[in-house]
């Protein structure tokens, strides 16, 4: 997604307002933990004050990601405020070519840190948590089970 800085640098304007929905490609998705994501939408403005250029955006969207017992699909909406100051001498990956700026990279990091790290369909509750030969195992059930082919190693450990 590129904007035009050409009229912040020689027309005078303040602020270039950015309205705009952007579609992310199934080879933007590879390699991360999102299935499928909505077309995602951008406002906002970038402004120039003096030599670096701030970004004042919001982005909404929704992802579908996998559950983490069941691995149905769950929407999880987004909503990211972005401020980002962005010099021309600074060593990130942005570049300011023939006065445009792709804020892609900026918006794609900021959603990315926003994924969670686990989420829950709804219908994941009444998932049995035990079945032939396993269980689930979490911290309020959690107990020591020893298996019984070591039973007998278990009087040597008393200390």
């Amino acid at each position: 997604m590129n904007v035009d800085l050409t009229k912040l640098i020689y027309g005078g304007l303040d602020e270039i307002p950015i309205s705009k929905e952007i579609s992310v490609s199934e080879e933007t998705l590879k390699g991360t933990d999102i299935r499928r994501i909505s077309p995602i939408k951008v406002n906002g403005y970038v402004s120039n004050n003096g030599e670096d250029y701030e970004l004042n955006i919001n982005v909404t969207g929704v992802m579908i990601l996998p559950c983490a017992r069941t691995l149905k699909d769950v929407e999880y909406p987004f909503d990211i405020k972005i401020e980002e100051v962005i010099g021309e001498n600074d060593d990130n990956s942005l570049e300011i070519v023939q006065n445009r700026l792709d804020i892609f990279p900026i918006i794609w990091q900021y959603i990315l840190v926003d994924v969670p790290l686990r989420v829950l369909h709804p219908d994941a509750k009444e998932e049995p948590l035990e079945g032939d030969g396993w269980r689930l195992i979490t911290e309020d059930n959690k107990k020591e089970v020893i298996d019984p082919r070591l039973k007998a190693l278990s009087k040597f450990n008393k200390e």
